[in-house]
């Protein structure tokens, strides 16, 4: 592994392990743990990765890198490169998660659609990586991934807890693939005495991994057709599928899918038992446990850990699934307005005293003004002065927020 010249960090890693004592009274374990890998800086574990990949970035002298990412991994890389100052270009699917999106705009990084999949924006990252040079930060294709996931093995072991069974959602398989790898480095060390058994969780919607586990294949066929709320492990046609299955068959563990209604339905359960908010991935890794001790396949005494990868207040589906609450309405006033003068600004050239007249004079023009300055802080509008007035015009990142906002409203 390369020396790490200038680490840069935003306080990543030693994510609390805690005992889910009511969840598990729920599903009748003795010994269900939760890793919360949602209090990282930007809310998941991929906050591991960028910041080693950064760091690697920054010490080889690059000044731009090019990810493609269902989410997670661009969030978090966004904000470890606005934290150096150098561009972040992301590649993602056209189904990515609203909030997912929210923070790569926040964090600065150029936001570029391509496909409805993971593996078009990937062909598509490869394609820029090679014509423009820029750093390669993508999560299949850096082997830095493994090596920084690997640490959440390590802090288990340190926090005194090497569970009977690790149970890890799949995507790509890169996760479960790297715990795996941080175990059996700290069997080689001596720093453990056993290992874990892996069970690995897909969506039923999208279970390459778990399809060929079941047919004793040694690598995934790809799916042609994937449909599942969870797209931080929507992957048809896994990278380190192979690698994930490898791990699963050395540890004598197995693979499970659920379905979206029970990763919706364990998100709910896991934040009003144990006050932690997933995403429907992370509450993937606790949908299966019931079925598994009915079955006998986990005893009500086996110790249990669940990766709780990322935050709920992320994702789209978090919203579909829980009931509705009365909002804020001094937020949503605000949100309200912005969305308002940016419609305003998408459909005709105008300016900023002919929209306050527009909206009836319903505020004072300073604050009409002071709206558009935070549009165009963040990049959503841009303006020019043509004679003595100022004339603003939606960016491309503009219309991807409205479309966003328009996507959102169906959803609800």
């Amino acid at each position: 592994m390369p020396k790490v010249v200038r680490p840069v960090s935003l306080g990543e890693g030693g994510t609390p392990l805690g005992k889910a004592k009511r969840l598990g009274e729920n599903i009748g374990l003795d010994n269900l743990y939760l890793k919360d890998e949602t209090r990282n800086p930007s809310g998941s574990f991929k906050d591991r990765s960028a910041s080693l990949i950064i760091s690697d970035a920054i010490g080889k002298g690059y000044d731009s890198v090019v990810s493609a990412t269902n989410g997670n991994h661009g969030a978090s890389l966004a904000a470890y490169s606005a934290k150096e100052g150098i561009a972040c270009h992301l590649i993602v699917p056209s189904t990515l998660d609203i909030g997912k999106l929210a923070q790569m705009i926040a964090y600065d990084a150029d936001v570029e659609e391509a496909g409805n999949n993971i593996e078009s924006a990937i062909v598509k990252a490869v394609e820029l990586s090679k014509e423009t040079g820029w750093y390669q930060a993508t999560t299949e294709l850096n082997p830095l991934s493994v090596e920084a996931l690997k640490t959440i093995s390590y802090e288990l072991s340190e926090q005194g807890c090497v569970p009977d069974w690790m149970v890890v959602a799949m995507g790509s398989g890169v996760t479960i693939h790297a715990i795996w790898k941080g175990f059996k480095e700290l069997e080689a060390m001596d720093l453990i005495e056993k290992k874990p058994k892996l069970i690995g969780v897909q969506s039923s919607g999208c279970s390459p991994i778990t399809e060929a586990f079941k047919r004793g294949n040694e690598e995934p066929v790809g799916l042609d057709t994937v449909k599942t709320v969870a797209t931080a492990i929507k992957v048809s046609k896994p990278e380190y599928g192979s690698a994930a299955l490898k791990a699963l068959r050395e540890s004598g563990g197995f693979s499970v899918s659920v379905t979206d209604k029970e990763m919706l339905a364990y998100g709910k359960k896991i934040a009003r038992s144990e006050g932690i908010f997933a995403e429907p991935a992370s509450a993937a890794t606790v949908a299966c446990l019931p079925r598994l001790v009915n079955l006998g396949k986990i005893n009500c005494s086996d110790t249990v850990a669940s990766l709780i990868t990322s935050s709920g207040l992320k994702t789209n589906d978090i919203i579909q699934s829980l009931s509705r609450r009365r909002r804020s309405p001094g937020l949503g006033s605000m949100l309200a307005t912005k969305e308002r003068l940016l419609r305003d600004i998408s459909q005709r050239r105008t300016y900023g005293y002919a929209i306050w007249k527009s909206m009836g004079r319903e505020m004072t023009l300073g604050a009409v003004y002071q709206h558009l300055t935070d549009l165009e802080k963040r990049g959503l509008i841009v303006s020019h002065a043509d004679g003595k007035r100022r004339y603003h015009k939606i960016t491309t990142r503009g219309r991807r927020v409205l479309a966003a906002l328009n996507e959102l409203r169906m959803l609800l």
